[in-house]
This record gives C-alpha cells, sequence and structure tokens, in this order.
C-alpha cells in the first residue's frame, strides 16, 4: 500500500476537518506472545504456525482498536498512522519465545498484522524506531517494513523510519519517539513521564524550539499519563505483547496492558482518546472435591 507523502505544515496552520492520528507501539510481531493474525502463519518449509487462544484474543482486542480509530474518523478528517517502534519482536536473547528466525517469515507476520490497520486507507504511515535487540541494528527491520508499506520518508537521510518524528498537525505540535520513561514501582510509575515531561519543556527553552504540546513514549508496555502538569503532557503506550517469560521473572503475578490511543487535532485543539483492554487474571485453582 503506497501512501502520499506527508507535507509538515508551517506552525498556527489550520485546515477545514480534523487531522486524526492512530498512535500505536510494541505489537512484537513474531513474538509467541504478540500479534498474529488468527489464521495463521505459513512457515518457509511449508508448515503452519497457530496461534494460541490468547494470541487470537489479543488479535480480537487489535481489531477493536482498528474500528475505534475508524469510529472516530469522520468524513472529511485526514487519518495518519504512527507505529512508533518494536513492531517486530526479532529473534532476541537466546530466546524460545519467537514464532520463526527466518528473516523473511518476520516481515511476512508484521505485514499481516498492519493489513487491517492499513485497510483504513491512512494519508500518512509512520515508523518510529526501536530498540535494536529487537528490530536489528538502526532498526534494519522496522526500515524494511516502512519501506515495504510506503511510510513517510525522514528527510535528512531519505530513509523511510525515524528515530524522532515532530509534526505540526491543526497548530498542535506532536512529538514521537520511542524510548520513554518509567518508574520501577507502581507508586513511581507516573514520575518518569512527569519528569520526561519537565525535560522536553526545559530542552525547548534551551534551545528556543517550539514546546510539543504532546509527546508519545513506549517500549514499557505499559500506561503512564503526565495530564496537564506541563506544557508538554507526555504519554507512555501500553503494547501488544502478553507477559514474556521475562515479564513472569522481574514482575510475576502482573497482567499485561494493552491498547493504543486516538489523537484527533481540530482548531489548535487537541482530545486525546485511550483505547485499552483489560486482562483478566486466571482463576485460582482449587482443590477438586473427592
Amino acid at each position: 500500500v503506497q501512501h502520499p507523502e506527508y507535507r509538515q505544515r508551517g506552525r498556527g496552520d489550520v485546515l477545514s476537518g480534523r487531522d486524526v492520528w492512530a498512535v500505536t507501539s510494541d505489537h512484537h510481531t513474531n513474538s509467541t506472545l504478540g500479534l498474529c493474525p488468527p489464521e495463521g502463519i505459513v512457515l518457509d518449509d511449508g508448515g503452519m504456525y497457530t496461534p494460541s487462544t490468547a494470541q487470537r484474543k489479543l488479535w480480537d482486542c487489535w481489531l477493536e482498536y482498528i474500528a475505534a480509530v475508524k469510529d472516530a474518523t469522520n468524513p472529511g478528517d485526514r487519518l495518519h498512522v504512527v507505529l512508533n517502534g518494536d513492531l517486530v519482536d526479532g529473534d532476541h536473547h537466546n530466546t524460545s519465545q519467537i514464532i520463526s528466525r527466518n528473516q523473511s517469515t518476520q516481515i511476512k507476520i508484521a505485514v499481516a498484522v498492519l493489513e487491517p490497520l492499513l485497510a483504513l486507507r491512512p494519508r500518512a504511515v509512520v515508523m518510529v524506531r526501536g530498540t535494536e535487540a529487537h528490530v536489528g541494528g538502526s532498526a534494519a527491520f522496522e526500515e524494511i517494513l516502512a519501506d515495504r508499506i510506503g511510510a513517510v520518508k525522514e528527510p535528512t537521510t531519505g530513509m523511510f523510519s525515524w528515530w524522532h518524528f515532530q509534526a505540526e498537525t491543526q497548530g498542535v505540535l506532536l512529538d514521537f519517539a520511542h524510548h520513554g520513561r518509567m518508574g520501577g514501582r507502581p507508586w513511581t510509575k507516573v514520575t518518569g513521564p512527569a519528569t520526561l515531561a519537565a525535560q522536553i519543556v526545559m530542552a525547548s527553552a534551551k534551545h528556543r524550539t517550539p514546546i510539543p504540546h504532546l509527546a508519545v513514549r513506549s517500549h514499557y508496555h505499559q500506561w503512564a499519563d503526565s495530564f496537564d502538569n506541563f506544557a508538554c503532557r507526555v504519554i507512555q503506550l501500553a503494547g501488544w505483547q502478553l507477559s514474556t517469560a521475562f515479564v513472569h521473572r522481574i514482575a510475576a503475578g502482573s497482567l499485561p496492558e494493552i491498547g493504543g490511543i486516538i489523537v484527533a487535532c481540530e482548531g489548535r485543539e487537541m482530545d486525546v482518546q485511550k483505547v485499552k483492554f483489560d486482562w483478566k487474571r486466571a482463576e485460582p485453582w482449587t482443590l477438586s472435591a473427592a
């Protein structure tokens, strides 16, 4: 699917209709706990990977998010998609929880996952580079995918993926990068986005550049929000991967946080909708009566 080049407008420009941004990250396709189409994936030797029951449920959440994006986009609106890093899980840390080590299969899974979202025919798709352990050196996997789907080019390098993306939309400045900040405990979770928001404001003042109205970050697979405590609002996104062996080791019993956001901009105003999916804990085991 080819998308027209996104042209950044001058600061303060307001067009008729709204600009709607669908923003997701950490899809971790190729993970046995990540997004995978329910019909499965044909492997290189002709065999078939069939997604688990949990992956099928996760896929239903993905389609619900896409339906929410469609419902939030009115006739005359311009839809944009931002894929904010770690689209592919890759072959990393000697894990056994991946579908295939074949790189062509990994690309095939990612393209299949994106198809329902791209079927909404967004005006532009932006690929933000994620973690090299997952997506390869210099985010090679995401660059290949971005080229494949006709994503917006980074003008300095001519590449199809970005380490850092900013867009002026309806007089609202949006800022995207993969790696954010998150406290390591429930009571410090929100301090990460708050301190990052303050840092962004101070850096903008130092460099005499406009302060972003919204900065979106990812990587931690958890929701967190600085809200209106600073001139820049920072939102940490949830992900689309269930609990891996690593998560069970560092946070036993925790539940995955799943979802994405929809940002609607019109007349220098911004509205953020969080589309969240609750993952329920399994019923406790009990000894059956004899």
